[in-house]
């Protein structure tokens, strides 16, 4: 049996799920996959709480506070993998690109869901896992739950991607249903989808592709093996989308989505687009859709949740037990 020791950077909604997950599932992890996690330092803005033994989920990780900067802690706390899911910083990376950096320099696996590492420093630092010889994985930073990345590197390896088509942002997504299903305005169905929770007090990095359009950047260097950078994504959002463009749609068979778009060369691009009613990138409500067109089989498509809190601490968990599982994800003897 593997002991895992986990270092886990925020402790938002989805860390949170992680943890609960991670706690819930641990006779299962230990019999399938060979491992026994627990989650030993949970490192916050404010300070951390450390217990070689284990922290618990719940109120009783505020039992130990120890200051400290995070990156300063990613550089010393005793681990053996690191979990980033600090706050997503699209223009700087963030806290957790020196999280990351120093993990990674120190020789620690990382696992991650953040957007802003990789669309600020993707190749700097997939050179460095690869350098130190150590994982670093983040199925979590695209689509949620949906296995994008996991497809490509694990089933994909003889079948080159060229092009990848989706719906990659659900809050854009519910809107969009919404002004379609009962002729709602823009702000209408942007207040609907806060109160339900869908859309942040600051809706823009969703309504205005920022969110998609970092996804497209990691999906264009991961899958596709491009050098792109968030500024080489046109992008336009949906906030000029109107009632009367959706009737107009809808009359004529159509729906209009936000999709993203990305393929071997050539532009890169997130914008409201028409699509047939009957295609595959027409999903409802908060669903994702990614769809990989391939060298050699045509096209995958996969659809699921592509946000939430225990939905992308699904992939967070995936990533984990590929990291570190000496009989890999699939719970094989490798």
């Amino acid at each position: 049996m593997k002991r895992v020791r986990i270092a886990l950077f925020g402790y938002g909604a989805v860390a949170k799920a992680f943890h609960q997950i991670l706690a819930s599932d641990r006779d299962r992890l230990r019999s399938i996959h060979g491992i026994d996690p627990s989650v030993v330092a949970i490192v916050r803005s404010s300070g951390a709480w450390i217990d070689p033994a284990g922290l618990a989920p719940g109120a009783d990780v505020l039992a130990r506070r120890k200051p400290g900067a995070a990156a300063d802690l990613a550089a010393s706390v005793a681990c053996d993998l690191v979990v980033d899911l600090t706050p997503t910083n699209l223009a700087t990376g963030g806290v957790g690109l020196e999280i990351t950096r120093r993990a990674l320099g120190r020789g620690i696996p990382v696992v991650t869901a953040n957007k802003g590492p990789l669309v600020v420093a993707y190749r700097e630092l997939t050179e460095l896992a690869r350098a130190k010889g150590v994982p670093f994985l983040f199925e979590g930073s695209v689509a949620g739950a949906i296995p994008t990345l996991n497809l490509h590197d694990r089933c994909l390896p003889g079948n080159r991607v060229t092009r990848v088509d989706g719906i990659l942002n659900g809050t854009s997504n519910f809107i969009l249903t919404r002004m379609a299903e009962e002729g709602l305005g823009f702000e209408p169905a942007l207040d609907e989808a806060r109160e339900l929770g869908y859309a942040e007090a600051d809706p823009s990095a969703d309504v205005d592709g920022h969110d998609a359009a970092a996804k497209v950047v990691i999906l264009a260097n991961h899958v596709l093996g491009r050098n792109l950078h968030l500024g080489d994504v046109a992008t336009t959002g949906i906030r000029s989308v109107s009632g009367a463009a959706m009737r107009l749609a809808r009359e004529r068979g159509y729906a209009i989505r936000l999709v993203a778009s990305v393929g071997l060369d050539g532009p890169a691009e997130v914008a409201p687009k028409l699509v047939p009613r009957s295609s595959e990138l027409n999903v409802n409500g908060t669903l994702n859709v990614v769809r990989y067109t391939t060298e050699h089989a045509g096209a995958f498509t996969l659809v699921g949740k592509g946000a939430g809190g225990r939905e992308t601490a699904t992939a967070v968990l995936s990533d984990v037990i590929q990291a570190t599982s000496p009989r890999g994800a699939a719970g094989k003897a490798t």
